[in-house]
């Protein structure tokens, strides 16, 4: 009476025995605690799903990371960001313009580094790009050519000083970026940046 311990021994060798000219039935050489493994290719649709998803990559990296062209997770998210801010501003157009509603966009850092932007766009020419003055006066010194105050910084703006070559951005500009903008400068008041020597009255910043 047999033990029933060749069997696995013999259907092992069985295995072993089976012809290796087909590609799903080709067995590796090593083996471990009695087990063998098949040298059997891999699944088409995962080969392919593979190749799809390396090339994706690599499509995914250059549109985002080298061409400059794509915009990612994260810079969408600013954008929405800065968006929402921008209409949250917007709501100040109800309120007349004021010393008040001025200084509330002031208070708002996130909104007035949003706004460096265009400041850099429409005033950096003429004063700098940190407000320095460069034609027009230096923004960060104590004197002031036309009042320090919020209010009277927005007039200059919105109305232009065209004597002095300032032109009237209330003209170009929508109501929301001439406040914003007002309200940057007002943030620059008294930081004395070298630059331009003063013009004006010295004022003490509110």
């Amino acid at each position: 009476m047999s033990d029933g311990s060749s069997a696995p021994d013999s259907a092992r060798s069985r295995v072993g025995s089976e012809p290796a000219g087909d590609d799903h039935d080709q067995l590796l050489d090593h083996e471990y605690d009695g087990i063998r493994e098949y040298d059997n290719p891999l699944p088409r649709w995962w080969v392919w799903m593979f190749a799809g998803s390396f090339w994706f990559s690599v499509a995914y990296f250059f549109q985002y990371h080298l061409s400059g062209n794509g915009e990612s997770v994260a810079a969408a998210y600013d954008a929405e960001v800065a968006d929402a801010r921008e209409q949250q501003a917007k709501t100040t157009l109800a309120e007349p313009v004021s010393e008040e509603s001025l200084s509330k966009l002031m208070a708002d850092e996130a909104l007035m580094t949003d706004t460096n932007a265009l400041f850099a766009l429409r005033c950096a020419p003429c004063h700098g790009d940190r407000g320095q003055g460069v034609i027009g006066p230096n923004l960060t010194d104590s004197a002031w050519l036309h009042g320090s105050r919020l209010s009277d910084i927005f007039v200059v703006i919105n109305e232009g000083v065209l004597a002095k070559g300032m032109p009237a951005w209330g003209k170009q500009l929508s109501p929301i970026e001439v406040r914003k903008l007002a309200a940057f400068v007002g943030t620059q008041r008294g930081k004395a940046i070298p630059g331009k020597a003063p013009e004006g009255i010295v004022a003490t910043a509110p």
